[in-house]
């Protein structure tokens, strides 16, 4: 579990916590293993942590300073490459365009740099110990191959308006899926050197991507009770009636198979088909930031309130 002023939290199976060796002391907003020792963890300041030991300690792999020079770098070779291109031909309009929004971006990356790191990372998600995807505030994508040791800054994500990505997922085909703010859904099958815009019919913006049933099914969890479901690996979405309006921030696929969903209110979701959904909301109106079963039985809930534990049984018997 990750959350504020830095703090890692380690649960055992008997229930103990443990507060992980962290060097910052900042807001960490989502975290990602791939095994039981390699992890990274993500937080504003556009810091990339990592854990080889299974959480206990973290080091620093990135922050927002780097990332405005890896901006910075990619912005001013592009610029040098419309102008050579527009050099060699100065009556292309076209050319001329992509100048003028090359040299926009330079000032904004280089406006956005003066407060300092400020790059705040959302989410991350590593396909294997080596290849890696974070992505952030104000359109950022971030790509490494070797494990986090190096980052680069990837623009190929057709994202004028620098609208907020906030949830990055990989599928098994190997296809990538970012979602963010105002509906924004976006496909790679190249590991992000490419992205193609998907239609949702939504403006909604979507929080969280989940992948369920292992690859049958991908769901877009997002604000005002918006949950998109498709079933052919993020190509095509369909939107699901849900029996409330609560935003919806995390969820995961239980042992049983079943769907449970977490959000705004203390309102959780529950599903045995991804289609038709039951509603349980505890005493507390205490927003879920996410849900996890910990042993078979027992859920762990994280949010505004810090850690709850509940068994499943309670929901189930009290389902709406």
């Amino acid at each position: 579990m990750v959350g504020a002023n830095g703090h890692v939290l380690l649960a055992d199976t008997d229930g103990r916590l443990q507060q992980a060796q962290v060097p910052v002391d900042l807001l960490l907003t989502a975290v990602h293993f791939v095994d039981s020792s390699r992890g990274w963890a993500v937080g504003h300041d556009g810091v990339i942590l990592h854990s080889q030991d299974g959480g206990l300690s973290w080091s620093k792999q990135l922050d927002g300073n780097t990332i405005n020079q890896l901006m910075t770098t990619w912005a001013e070779a592009e610029v040098s490459r419309l102008e050579a291109a527009s050099a060699a031909a100065p009556d292309d309009e076209a050319l001329s365009s992509a100048l003028d929004n090359a040299l926009f971006a330079l000032d904004d990356v280089k406006a956005g740099s003066e407060p300092g790191p400020s790059r705040p990372l959302l989410d991350i998600w590593f396909r294997d110990a080596q290849r890696g995807w974070a992505v952030g505030a104000y359109g950022i994508v971030l790509h490494t191959d070797d494990g986090g040791q190096t980052w680069k800054y990837l623009a190929s994500l057709d994202n004028p308006d620098r609208l907020h990505l906030n949830t990055v997922l990989g599928l098994g085909d190997g296809s990538l899926l970012v979602a963010g703010e105002g509906g924004r859904l976006y496909r790679s099958e190249d590991d992000g050197a490419s992205w193609g815009p998907i239609q949702t019919q939504t403006e909604a913006s979507l929080y969280k991507l989940l992948d369920w049933q292992q690859g049958q099914r991908v769901l877009a969890l997002g604000f005002g009770g918006t949950l998109l479901s498709s079933a052919d690996s993020g190509r095509n979405w369909q939107s699901l009636s849900l029996p409330v309006k609560a935003s919806l921030y995390g969820g995961s696929e239980l042992t049983n198979g079943s769907l449970l969903l977490a959000g705004q209110g203390g309102v959780l979701l529950y599903s045995q088909d991804g289609q038709n959904f039951n509603t349980w909301q505890g005493p507390s109106k205490s927003t879920w930031m996410n849900v996890a079963e910990v042993v078979p039985g027992q859920l762990a809930l994280v949010g505004r309130d810090g850690l709850h534990k509940l068994p499943l049984a309670e929901i189930t018997e009290r389902l709406q």
